[in-house]
């Protein structure tokens, strides 16, 4: 599995995330063209000619993130800031908020749903725990990371091996995203 994660630099994020993962796909596979991309019914994205590679973009006011993997993946990233407290009453179980940051839970649920292929009406009944340094998903099958990235944080959901446990920065200059990226 390899994550990238980039500076949107102002980009408009689809578009920064695409290229993201344009980037990503000819690092990996050696090929400037991607795949035709299609959706599954409830929205998550995949490549129509190559089942065998899984993907999963977000993109946040200030990053885009793509992981790609050989097993289902799902990644979210989010910019740093206060969820509204009716919000996290929401989605998180008072358990839950003893043992992680509110932007950590959401994070976490939104790649989980994005690995499952699910909506945003799952995050009230998504559950996370930790034994130790270990994040434990709803599902055991499920692996699960969290990231800090220049103040974001990101989480990583897979089936399979589990998530990479960092992020490491490199220089990236030719791709008009910006100069840093990350990649595992």
């Amino acid at each position: 599995m390899k994550i990238y994660c980039a500076s949107r630099n102002g980009l408009d994020g689809s578009a920064a995330v695409y290229s993201l993962l344009r980037y990503a796909f000819c690092i990996e596979y050696g090929d400037r063209d991607l795949p035709r991309i299609d959706k599954t019914p409830n929205g998550k994205p995949y490549f129509r000619d190559r089942c065998d590679i899984h993907f999963s973009l977000s993109h946040s006011r200030t990053h885009v993130l793509c992981a790609l993997s050989n097993e289902p993946v799902g990644a979210d990233i989010e910019s740093p800031r206060q969820l509204n407290e009716r919000v996290i009453r929401f989605f998180c179980s008072p358990e839950e908020l003893i043992m992680f940051d509110p932007l950590d839970l959401w994070v976490l649920k939104e790649s989980y749903i994005k690995l499952v292929g699910g909506t945003m009406a799952m995050l009230k009944e998504l559950r996370f725990s930790r034994e130790g340094d270990t994040i434990l998903a709803p599902d055991n099958a499920v692996k699960s990371g969290l990231y800090s990235i220049d103040g974001c944080r990101a989480a990583i959901c897979s089936i399979g091996k589990p998530p990479p446990a960092s992020i490491e920065s490199v220089n990236w200059t030719s791709s008009g995203l910006g100069t840093n990226i990350f990649v595992t």
